[in-house]
C-alpha cells in the first residue's frame, strides 16, 4: 500500500491530500505526517529521505520525493492524468525549483485555512490527529 508522507504542520499540504482524495485517489494510499512515529521510522529506515520535510511518496521500498511525488500523485487520478503528462514533460530540475519557491514561501503567499475532513476523507490518514487554525 503506498504511502504519502506530508508536513503535517503545513496547510497546504494537507489540503493537497485533502484535494487528491476528493479528486478520486483510490484507497490503497494512506496519508502519514512526517511528524509522527510512522514519519520518524521512515526517516530512520531511509536516510535519505531526511533531506526532505516535505511531500514524499513511498511505494514498497521506492521512495517519490517534491514534484515527482506530486506529479506521480497527480497522475494516480484518472481526470488529472493529462496533468502529469505535462509536469513530467517539465526537467525536473525546473519542477523541483518550481516546487521549492512555493514550499518556501508558502506561508508569506496567501491565508488559507484548515480543511474538517468528512469521515470518508479521514480514512486515509493512518495518524487521526486533528488539524486547527
Amino acid at each position: 500500500m503506498p504511502i504519502i508522507y506530508y508536513d503535517g504542520t503545513c496547510v497546504y499540504c494537507y489540503n493537497y491530500a485533502i484535494w487528491l482524495i476528493q479528486n478520486g485517489l483510490s484507497h490503497r494510499y494512506e496519508f502519514v505526517q512526517l511528524q509522527s512515529e510512522a514519519g520518524q521510522k521512515l526517516k530512520k529506515d531511509y536516510p535519505e529521505a531526511r533531506k526532505y520535510d516535505s511531500v514524499i511518496l513511498q511505494t514498497g521500498d521506492r521512495l517519490q520525493y517534491k514534484s515527482d511525488a506530486i506529479a506521480s500523485l497527480i497522475g494516480s487520478l484518472p481526470k488529472f492524468k493529462w496533468l502529469a503528462f505535462v509536469l513530467r514533460c517539465i526537467p525536473p530540475v525546473i519542477r523541483d525549483c518550481a516546487y521549492d519557491f512555493f514550499a518556501q514561501n508558502r506561508k508569506i503567499m496567501w491565508k488559507t485555512h484548515w480543511h474538517q475532513p468528512s469521515d470518508y476523507e479521514r480514512s486515509f490518514f493512518i495518524d487521526k490527529q486533528e488539524h486547527v487554525d
